[in-house]
């Protein structure tokens, strides 16, 4: 009668060392790392983009066992092997993030305090004072002026009772109450239709001088934004 044996059990199998232990924590915290710095940190793309280099590096050590044959150059800087991979993907990785990434809030408590907003066509312009409730939802109160000459304004809207929401981090919508002294101090309300939406802006002071150097004019703000 045949007797059947079944095959020995294959143990010997590889070992988990120290190694794979510093490879996978430099994955986690490449991985991790660069999620958190992208979207709550303001971190530049660059940074993000050798956090996630570092983890593909450290998940392609652990896995295929190290990244042969790559070199990098810079000048008479020259890299091989695994430092090589990591700043090739790095560079690879900032140049489509710094396409993508957009001007944004890290949080609703970026938008606390003091905006202004002008209405150049108007001639006016206008501040809202944000702050938190005790719900911790974001609230406003402000007014808009006309301006009749340089030091002179009149009174044209009371802001009260502003509810603002955050959207997207670059982005917001608001309804508020408003007094409107144009028309005998009617009640009105303001909502916006759509989102408005972050843009950077470069804010700051000019003045006038004449052709030898004589201040003609006294200092006004300028913003300029796209």
């Amino acid at each position: 009668m045949a007797t059947i044996i079944a095959p020995e059990k294959d143990t010997v199998g590889r070992k988990w060392t120290p190694d794979d232990t510093v490879a996978l924590v430099f994955a986690f915290i490449g991985f991790v790392g660069g999620v958190l710095l992208l979207l709550y940190y303001k971190a530049p793309p660059i940074v993000v983009s050798f956090f996630l280099a570092t983890g593909v590096a450290a998940l392609v050590y652990k896995f295929l066992g190290g990244i042969q044959g790559a070199s990098f150059a810079v000048g008479a800087l020259k890299l091989g092997g695994t430092m090589a991979a990591i700043v090739g993907i790095a560079l690879t990785v900032n140049y489509v993030l710094a396409s993508q990434v957009t001007f944004r809030l890290t949080n609703e408590d970026d938008l606390l305090g003091q905006w202004k907003w002008s209405y150049p066509e108007g001639a006016s312009a206008g501040v809202i004072s944000i702050q938190k409730d005790a719900k911790g939802k974001l609230v406003f109160t402000g007014w808009q002026n006309k301006y009749l000459t340089e030091n002179q304004f009149q009174r044209l809207y009371t802001l009260s009772n502003g509810r603002l929401t955050l959207t997207n981090r670059n982005s917001v919508m608001f309804s508020v109450d408003v007094l409107d002294h144009l028309h005998g101090d009617s009640h009105i309300h303001w909502d916006t239709v759509s989102p408005i939406v972050l843009r950077p802006a470069f804010v700051g002071e000019m003045h006038a001088t004449g052709d030898h150097g004589e201040e003609i004019s006294s200092v006004w703000g300028i913003m300029l934004y796209k």
